[in-house]
């Protein structure tokens, strides 16, 4: 039997889905191979700008100047001169038309390259051109330009105008042209040349000046390209700069990772876990030095303490879950106490299953099966950098007291200890792009807030509700590239941040991503591909060649004028992919998977939402990217969706085994339902948020460093200042900086991570009998009131694992071994005293709880809830609840509960059938009354019915 059984592997599977799943329709399309100028230069030019204002460019620089083409290049380098002067002038209108005449430069100066035959010669003068206005330094006066005309509209005066605001919005849109045309052919000269944090600067002024004519879409497309060229794309060189720090963190590289089944040192430490609580006997291999600490792989309760973040992460809360809540979130009380009940199930479950092997002296300590699995999950161990960092900042946190000193004599900040330990491994150009990466998030960190609700109201702003008709106007063309072009270039810059800046540093990425959800990221993702259909929008043709940018110079029609007309033939509209709809797709795709990749907190969220069905319709897209990310979102939120979900998506759970990777302990299909903790994954959470914290505090935004729970201080946050508030604190409180801080005596501190100095072990007895046991002085300090009464807590702290302070006018007495075992004996009867307390508490709890589930279902004096949750004899039914439903358009329909009293026709019943129901009637009676008392007032009724049918005489003696 064993070898007639078959297994599925991948291949197969990939074969079989290959082969029932519909044709691509947009397969054609290459979502990684960058845009041509051609592309990006008709995108960014709107066919109204094309229409409308070239023209005047023209003309404004033949009114002045000479044709460029006779030019030599003495008079081409004056005419840039001339008109970068002019724009410095105060005459409104003598800027304007310089913008012009430099606009017209920057765009190949195109009268003069009409017909199909020039467009190479135009592109190389376009080329050449805007190389030249870099030379010249053209693009310090434009970036001046763009901040002067951005103040004129935050000022009162003008804003209120709107002629004036109409006016510099013009300017603006001109100079962000010429802009973005010379980035575009400068890419070297511009790296470091600032822009990105400039550009960055304009958005946040957006926030709080902003007005419907400023060119919102020629922003975002001149950031986009910006954050492309001075980051880099996420190409292969994105791939090689991982793969550098990997090496530099001496991680092993990994050479096939489609075919590669990994475990994370999480997952690692949790089998141990698991397989210690079954097998008492068994023992863990090492590990590498990357993890080799429990404590600091897994976020725990214990963790927090260790950090010193305990008090601090009670009082943190998740403004995403009461800011955007779920209408089908149930209360969190009764989650809570789902995943508690889920927990204590679990754990009863291992300590029933815990196996003690019979000793023998040649037997093995533990089962053969275990150590096989112990060596296949060492092997699949992957530590990512994201892993390692994490852990090296938990580390550092726990270890900061033996840390303090050595970083308050020489002032290094643990960002140049990751630049010793990674960055000086990687070459000149990679060194480059790191830096260039931490400049950028220094300069926009304290406004992400800001810089993240303009971008996503631009998001939200570009949502098109309904099935829109093709356009057939000019002008309703214009108005849908412009939202795909907005949709793309902000979907794309904030695929960017997330990858560089987790790239650079894991606690980098999550901080922005922590923004990103708190402002309702993950909701409008969902309605941008909710509420949309992206299916049509995929083949929706929103392109006229004749009406582009490059088709107005060749003069492929001559009728500018003309409305779009759309001379294609079915087949050629049933095959057309739109290009700009399909990319901001996949990029919000890979957005929201990154945001919710390994978030259990989060992802449960995107489950109330009923993301799935969202997601399941995208598969009708047809391109094997858009597949792709929407399995992964998928896979995160399976193991969540119950039993009924997963029955009905069989095939789409199949596509995931086939396109998805897996990983060791990938049980997401056979997981129980309503098998996730709510508790534990907002710990997880929280104690991700308090890490982000400490780091980004550290060093950049020294306002939101958590309170610590054992330091004394300045703001209680003295051990993590950064340099700079390192001296400031020393100038103020030389002497506070100069001494290690206080221990708070009454909270728990790890003694492993604290190093004494050699003379205070010396003459330790000495400070005890000067300053802790001597009596002196106690008069002159008034604020010690809250240490005497920490002092008259005495043993009872001690007893509870904390170390208290001694009386101060008595010397502690040794105990002796029958004092000690005497204390240890009181803990154990108080442990055995409160054991049977709760035990009793639980059992009247329930007695109480039957009394009173009698009462309500008792037939009598029953409420109509009670007798639908009932059966025909009062039994309470079974109510199995998971921590969230199915979708509604997936579940099964509930089977109605059956009365077996409704719906009989007594007087059709024969004289057999009423017998046996009046003999079933009474066996229940009579069952019933032998398990109650006879005094009990709830069956006194039963009798008191029958007191106005028994006929009695005078004395009340029946006759």
């Amino acid at each position: 039997m064993l070898d007639s059984q078959h297994t599925v592997n991948t291949e197969q599977l990939n074969r079989f889905y290959s082969k029932s799943n519909k044709p691509q329709q947009h397969i054609h399309y290459d979502y990684y191979k960058p845009d041509d100028f051609e592309q990006e230069i008709n995108e960014f030019i709107s066919y109204s700008e094309v229409k409308s204002e070239l023209k005047q460019y023209q003309q404004e620089y033949n009114d002045l100047f000479p044709p460029w083409s006779e030019c030599v290049q003495d008079e081409r380098r004056d005419i840039i001169q001339r008109c970068g002067d002019h724009l410095d002038l105060l005459g409104d209108q003598q800027r304007l038309s310089a913008a012009k005449r430099l606009a017209y430069i920057s765009l190949g100066s195109y009268g003069e390259y009409a017909g199909v035959e020039k467009k190479q010669a135009h592109l190389q003068a376009i080329k050449h051109n805007n190389q030249m206005l870099f030379k010249l330094d053209i693009l310090a006066t434009i970036k001046q330009c763009l901040n002067h005309a951005c103040k004129q509209l935050e000022t009162p005066a003008i804003s209120t105008v709107p002629d004036s605001v109409l006016f510099h919005c013009k300017e603006i849109d001109i100079h962000l042209t010429i802009l973005y045309l010379m980035v575009s052919f400068n890419q070297e000269g511009i790296q470091d040349a600032g822009l990105s944090e400039f550009l960055f600067d304009l958005v946040v002024r957006l926030k709080e000046h902003f007005t419907k004519t400023f060119p919102l879409k020629k922003l975002m497309l001149v950031l986009h390209k910006v954050l492309q060229i001075s980051l880099g794309p996420l190409d292969a060189s994105h791939q090689q700069l991982k793969s550098s720090i990997r090496t530099a963190c001496q991680l092993p590289l990994i050479a096939d990772k489609s075919n590669t089944v990994k475990c994370t040192p999480e997952e690692l430490f949790q089998f141990y876990h698991q397989a210690n609580e079954r097998y008492p006997t068994f023992t863990s291999d090492d590990t590498p030095s990357q993890c080799a600490n429990p404590l600091t792989v897994t976020a725990s309760t214990r963790l927090s303490k260790a950090m010193g973040l305990y008090k601090a992460s009670k009082n943190i809360d998740l403004p995403y879950q009461t800011l955007f809540p779920s209408k089908n979130q149930q209360p969190a009380s009764t989650m809570t106490a789902a995943a508690n009940g889920n927990s204590k199930k679990q754990q009863q479950q291992h300590a029933m299953e815990t196996n003690l092997l019979p000793f023998t002296e040649t037997s093995a300590m533990e089962p053969r099966s275990l150590t096989e699995a112990k060596s296949v999950w060492i092997k699949h161990l992957y530590i990512s950098v994201a892993n390692y960092q994490i852990i090296h900042e938990r580390e550092k946190a726990v270890h900061r007291w033996s840390r303090w000193n050595e970083r308050h004599q020489q002032v290094h900040t643990s960002e140049e200890e990751w630049d010793d330990m990674v960055c000086h491994h990687l070459d000149r150009q990679q060194q480059a792009k790191i830096k260039r990466i931490d400049q950028l998030y220094q300069s926009i960190v304290p406004n992400f807030q800001s810089i993240v609700v303009v971008i996503l109201k631009l998001l939200l702003s570009t949502v098109s509700i309904g099935k829109d008709k093709e356009a057939e106007i000019l002008e309703d063309i214009n108005v849908t590239r412009n939202r795909e072009s907005v949709s793309k270039a902000v979907s794309g810059i904030l695929l960017l941040l997330l990858k560089w800046f987790k790239t650079s540093h894991v606690l980098k990425f999550e901080y922005l991503s922590q923004v990103l959800i708190d402002s309702g990221c993950m909701l409008l993702i969902l309605k941008l591909l909710g509420l949309q259909e992206v299916a049509l929008l995929a083949s929706k043709k929103t392109d006229d060649d004749s009406q582009s940018f490059l088709g107005f110079v060749q003069q492929a029609h001559t009728n500018n004028d003309a409305e779009y007309e759309d001379d294609d033939d079915d087949d050629t509209r049933e095959n057309y992919t739109n290009n700009r709809n399909l990319c901001w797709s996949i990029n919000l795709l890979r957005i929201l998977q990154m945001l919710t990749k390994k978030k259990t907190h989060r992802i449960l969220l995107l489950v109330q939402y009923k993301s799935s069905a969202i997601l399941k319709r995208l598969l009708k897209v047809g391109h094997p990217v858009v597949d792709l990310y929407v399995l992964k979102n998928l896979k995160n939120q399976v193991p969540f969706m119950g039993r009924k979900w997963r029955s009905a998506n069989m095939k789409t759970i199949s596509a995931i085994y086939a396109h998805c990777l897996t990983s060791l302990n990938d049980d997401w299909l056979s997981s129980p339902e309503g098998s996730a903790d709510m508790d534990e994954s907002a710990m997880k959470e929280v104690n991700l948020r308090m890490l982000t914290r400490l780091y980004n505090g550290q060093r950049y935004l020294p306002n939101i460093l958590p309170s610590m729970d054992e330091v004394s201080g300045p703001d209680n946050t003295l051990f993590y200042t950064t340099a700079t508030a390192t001296t400031a604190t020393t100038t103020t409180n030389d002497s506070t900086s100069k001494t290690l801080p206080e221990y708070t005596l009454n909270e728990p501190i790890l003694v492993n991570d604290v190093e004494l100095d050699m003379d205070f072990k010396r003459d330790y007895r000495d400070w005890l009998e000067r300053d802790v046991y001597s009596t002196d002085g106690e008069d002159d300090d008034d604020d010690d009131d809250d240490d005497d009464d920490d002092n008259e807590r005495g043993f009872d702290e001690e007893t509870h694992g904390y170390i208290g302070t001694p009386l101060p006018d008595t010397m502690p007495t040794p105990l002796s071994a029958e004092d000690l075992a005497q204390e240890i004996n009181k803990l154990y009867l108080e442990e055995l005293r409160r054991e049977f307390e709760e035990k009793q508490k639980k059992q009247a709890l329930l007695e109480q709880q039957e009394k009173q589930l009698l009462l309500e279902q008792d037939g009598w004096g029953a409420s109509s809830s009670s007798i639908q949750t009932t059966d025909a004899w009062g039994t309470p039914a079974i109510d199995k609840k998971t921590l969230f439903d199915d979708d509604d358009e997936d579940a099964d329909e509930v089977e109605p509960e059956i009365n077996p009293l409704q719906d009989i026709d007594w007087g059709s019943l024969t004289a057999e059938e009423l017998e046996k129901r009046l003999s079933l009637v009474e066996q229940k009676t009579v069952q019933r009354w032998m398990n109650v008392e006879m005094d009990d007032e709830r069956y006194m009724k039963v009798l008191n019915t029958f007191e106005g049918e028994v006929l009695t005489d005078e004395e009340g003696w029946p006759i």
